[in-house]
């Protein structure tokens, strides 16, 4: 049914609606300030609790300097704290800036985080090289733990750039430590959503002509907020339901300059640290996001999408997109309702099995990689609805901002993967992985191999202890010079709907159904 006039376009914004934006808005911003600065606290205390439960009894001679660095890193903390919270609140009631000074803001919390790291890593090494009694495991992992949590502040304090950032980096263990890939792999794109006032001016600019003339209702509540965009419920003037995704003002401006930013940080860790390879994840943003923010793109890729899975139109829905009101950043498209694909209770309540849709989940993503050359690459659960259909369930695919033709060599070379691994094959595999762009180096041996899939194509260390994960990090590492960002971009894909599909269905033979689509293909 329709939202309820109340909500539309018409409708005021509260009681304080009146108010200029900024009124409305500076509430919002003071208590995410306090937010940042409560996040510190919290972590300063463990971070202090963390260096006195390694104390003794007895106190050995690396307690007083593993106080010096909880000295050094609390100083660190604060600051970047204290500029983080600054920054929010100069934002703007779009969220944004309220001056030129914001983007440097972004760009000083970043630097600080990026010394602190360097400094608290360099630190060790030479006191490792010079005094190296005085430096063990446990003081690593004191370092890397806080080196995790202070990215992960710092990504939940800016937002945006910065979670997709470490939503990506928590996917590489051939790139940080295990502290790190743990520590950041609970990164939601989840932000507050912006006023309706922002939003309804927004989307006006960009049609061009007051909301009303074209919508009938629009729901002020946004069903979902993330770090680009919005989304809301809404009625056409004919009676259709649809979804409105709205992009946020000038976010393409600060997504930028975080990116100018972590061009310069990466640049001046690589120039000191030559080991540290940081700079798969800037290739990762710089290619994924433009893609994002072009919603002219993400209307091509669902009509592209549409087409190769017409066949399957009994247990594939993809939301059609309204032509007319839909711009470069508001994409219109019709509303689809479900239960959320990993939801296990609520399939099981609405009639489905969850065997048969993770059954299903495996198999419509497998039929778009190596059978339709068009894959809906960004398939997080909130992205992922089912629900009964008359055979049997039905997937939804929603948001397609990475939905992405995948180039004929690059199915190919996994179609080589997946036959090498169902036979066992050493050499199929290795050559296959190097068909696939990936620079293996001579010390690769099978472990490594399979271990590299299983990052690529789905997680199937986890059952790995800490230290064998850690330790494969580095050998993987040391092992693979460069992974390809189609090849990552896929991977990462494959490995959440595995995830997904194993939450699921414990049981589920990923293997053998995708198998099925590479023979037939």
């Amino acid at each position: 049914m329709a939202p309820e006039k109340s909500n539309g376009p018409e409708a005021s914004a509260g009681t304080s609606s009146n108010l200029p934006f900024g009124a409305t808005r500076f509430p919002e911003e003071l208590r995410a300030s306090g937010e940042v600065l409560a996040r510190a606290a919290r972590r300063s205390g463990e971070e202090a609790r963390d260096v006195l439960g390694s104390a003794g009894p007895p106190l050995d001679a690396a307690f007083p300097a593993r106080l010096g660095d909880l000295y050094r890193a609390q100083a660190f903390l604060w600051a970047g704290a204290g500029i983080a919270a600054g920054e929010r609140l100069g934002r703007t009631p779009v969220g944004l800036v309220s001056d030129g000074l914001a983007p440097s803001r972004r760009a000083l919390v970043l630097g600080t985080v990026a010394s602190e790291l360097w400094s608290g890593y360099a630190v060790l090494r030479e006191r490792a090289r010079w005094f190296p009694r005085l430096v063990s495991e446990e003081d690593w992992g004191l370092q890397h733990r806080r080196g995790a949590g202070r990215v992960l502040d710092a990504a939940a304090a800016l937002g945006g750039t910065l979670i997709k950032a470490g939503q990506f980096a928590s996917t590489r263990p051939d790139l940080l430590p295990l502290a790190y890939t743990e520590t950041l792999s609970g990164l939601q794109d989840r932000v507050p959503p912006q006023p309706w006032p922002v939003i309804q001016e927004a989307v006006s600019r960009e049609l061009r002509r007051p909301t009303a003339e074209v919508f009938a209702g629009f729901d002020r509540e946004p069903i979902a907020a993330a770090s680009i965009a919005q989304v809301h419920r809404a009625c056409l003037r004919d009676g259709r339901e649809v979804a409105v995704k709205v992009q946020y003002p000038r976010i393409a401006g600060l997504i930028e300059a975080d990116l100018s930013a972590l061009e310069s940080i990466f640049g001046a860790i690589s120039r000191l640290e030559p080991s540290v390879r940081l700079r798969p994840i800037l290739d990762y943003l710089r290619w994924t996001l433009p893609l994002e923010l072009d919603f002219r793109h993400e209307a091509r890729a669902i009509g592209d999408l549409r087409r190769a899975l017409e066949h399957r139109a009994d247990d594939v829905t993809i939301p059609d997109v309204v032509e007319g009101p839909s711009t470069y950043r508001i994409l219109v498209m019709g509303f689809e309702k479900g239960v959320k694909v990993n939801d296990r209770e609520g399939l099981v309540a609405a009639g489905m099995d969850p065997r048969e849709v993770a059954e299903l989940l495996i198999d419509v993503y497998a039929d778009q990689l190596f059978r339709r050359g068009v894959f809906h690459a960004d398939p997080h659960p909130g992205n992922l609805l089912a629900r009964q259909g008359s055979e049997g369930p039905t997937l939804v695919l929603l948001d397609h901002g990475l939905t992405v033709r995948v180039e004929p060599d690059l199915v190919e070379s996994l179609r080589g993967v997946i036959l090498a691994l169902e036979v066992g094959d050493y050499e199929g595999l290795f050559a296959s992985l190097q068909k696939a762009g990936l620079e293996l180096g001579p010390e690769a041996d099978l472990d490594t191999l399979l271990g590299l899939v299983g990052v690529l194509l789905g997680n199937e260390r986890e059952e790995a202890d800490d230290g064998d994960l850690g330790g494969f990090g580095l050998k993987l590492g040391s092992s693979v010079g460069g992974i390809p960002v189609e090849l990552l971009l896929v991977g990462r894909a494959v490995g959440l709907i595995d995830g997904i599909a194993r939450h699921l269905y414990p049981d589920i033979d990923t293997i053998g159904i995708v198998a099925r689509h590479v023979r037939e293909s």
